[in-house]
C-alpha cells in the first residue's frame, strides 16, 4: 500500500491530466462530437474519453519538474565542477551560479582547462548535449563525470 501511495505522489500530474483530459474528451463527444461516425476519435464516448485522457496526461506531464539525482548532489557537495555546455548566448540568458561554461563545440580544444581528478557534472538545456560531452570527456580520460541533464535541475539548489 505504501508503494502505491509513493507512486501516486510521483505521478500526480499524469493522474490529474488523465482525469481532466478524460473528462474533456467525454464532454467534447457529448457537446461537439462527430455524430456521423466518420471521425475515429470522436465516434464513441469511450474513444473520446481515452484519447482525452492520454492527451491530458501528456500535456500535464510537461509541467512536472525533474529532481536532481541524490548522487549528483553528493558530487556537488564534494566540490564537483558543474560544466555547462550550452552556447555562450544560452549561458548568458541564465545559468547556475558557480558553473563553468564551455560550449560543446569548443570542448575538445578546451579540455586542458579541466581537472581529470575533479568530479564533473555536465549540464545543458535538455540533456542531449551534456550526454555527448560526457562521452567526449570519458574518451579523453575523464573518469569521474556524469550527465546532469538540464541546468534547470540545479538552478533551484543554488538559490
Amino acid at each position: 500500500m505504501n508503494k502505491i501511495i509513493i507512486m501516486l505522489k510521483k505521478n500526480v500530474l499524469y493522474l490529474i491530466g488523465g482525469i481532466v483530459g478524460g473528462l474533456g474528451g467525454y464532454l467534447y463527444w457529448y457537446y461537439v462530437g462527430c455524430n456521423s461516425g466518420a471521425c475515429p476519435i470522436t465516434s464513441s464516448p469511450t474513444m473520446s474519453t481515452i484519447w482525452g485522457a492520454m492527451l491530458g496526461a501528456v500535456l500535464f506531464s510537461m509541467f512536472q519538474t525533474k529532481k536532481t539525482k541524490p548522487e549528483l548532489n553528493e558530487l556537488l557537495n564534494k566540490g564537483a565542477l558543474l560544466l555547462d555546455v550550452r552556447t555562450r548566448g544560452e549561458y548568458a540568458s541564465g545559468h547556475v551560479q558557480g558553473s563553468k561554461n564551455i560550449p560543446l563545440d569548443e570542448l575538445g580544444k578546451s579540455l586542458h582547462q579541466l581537472d581529470k581528478e575533479q568530479g564533473i557534472i555536465v549540464v545543458c538545456a535538455s540533456g542531449m548535449r551534456s550526454s555527448n560531452a560526457v562521452s567526449q570527456l570519458k574518451q579523453n580520460g575523464f573518469t569521474n563525470c556524469r550527465n546532469g541533464g538540464s541546468w534547470k535541475n540545479f538552478k533551484n539548489k543554488q538559490e
